[in-house]
């Protein structure tokens, strides 16, 4: 709420009190249990006496925060997608989050990322999802990783993304689904002020997603997205 002006904003809500996008990414990161993601270049030179000559491989590391008291049995399962192709990689395996504490879960080459023998060689647009389920298939957290910086992705049109949003038969709920990752999903309402669940997310294939609407009342919901060209 210390905000600073004029220049650009760092607070987490506005000025009547309402969430900023922010807020949920904050909010998800400080859930209970969490996953994430990271990808690094690393780079191998032909041996000691060159900095010419060198093979550079694009790695993921994904780890796994427990803030509760209890060890909790879990599947990790990672998902990696083409932005502009039908191409797709998946793998599980059982993993065990130590009591509060962090933990490595699994540490691989990128899923369909060539080695590279330059800074300038074109590289595959591949998203990667992680997601944490407990022993009754419930989702326990979720994250992805997209390639940086976010300017020199070619985003595939709203037509190829295939998002489906339909407001639930409550009125007060949203559901989500797409055929290709969407970054950053924001939504808004005409009217009267509706309390989210989560904003600023990450839909990914074969995830649906429930966001909660507490004062929709069956409303028509504008959605945002990074690349969708409203900017």
């Amino acid at each position: 709420m210390n905000d600073c002006w004029p220049c650009t904003s760092w607070a987490i809500v506005d000025y009547f009190g309402r969430p900023k996008p922010s807020y949920f990414v904050i909010a998800r990161e400080l859930r209970p249990v969490t996953v994430g993601v990271a990808r690094k270049d690393v780079k191998t030179y032909a041996n000691d006496r060159t900095a010419a000559f060198y093979v550079i491989e694009t790695v993921i590391e994904i780890w796994g925060t427990n803030s509760t008291l209890f060890d909790k049995r879990a599947t990790l399962q990672v998902s990696s997608f083409d932005l502009h192709s039908e191409w797709r990689h998946q793998l599980s395996r059982k993993v065990v989050l130590r009591a509060n504490s962090s933990c490595e879960l699994y540490e691989t080459r990128l899923p369909g990322q060539e080695r590279r023998t330059s800074e300038s060689e074109a590289q595959r647009m591949v998203v990667v999802s992680a997601r944490l389920l407990d022993e009754t298939g419930q989702v326990l957290a979720r994250h992805s990783n997209w390639p940086e910086p976010f300017k020199r992705i070619k985003f595939p049109s709203a037509r190829e993304l295939g998002l489906e949003l339909t407001i639930g038969a409550d009125g007060e709920s949203v559901h989500l689904s797409c055929k290709r990752p969407i970054k950053g999903l924001v939504f808004d309402v005409k009217g009267d002020d509706v309390r989210w669940s989560d904003q600023a997310i990450d839909l990914i294939p074969d995830d649906p997603q429930t966001v909660k609407a507490v004062g929709l009342r069956g409303r028509e919901v504008n959605v945002r997205f990074l690349g969708d060209g409203s900017t």
